[in-house]
């Protein structure tokens, strides 16, 4: 449960670098990066819940 806790903070902390870096509007390698980043972060969680 320590786990899913864990993600949902991640998820949250690079879903606010995503937004920050649209606004900045950052390098499309730089955003396509966290982006990445959160879909596999939240397929972490989505697996870890479905358990």
């Amino acid at each position: 449960m320590e786990r899913m806790t864990q993600l949902k903070k991640k998820i949250e902390s690079v879903r606010a670098e995503l937004e920050e870096s649209l606004l900045q509007r950052d390098e499309f390698d730089s955003y396509y990066q966290k982006s990445t980043e959160l879909d596999k972060l939240i397929e972490e969680y989505l697996e870890i819940k479905e358990r």
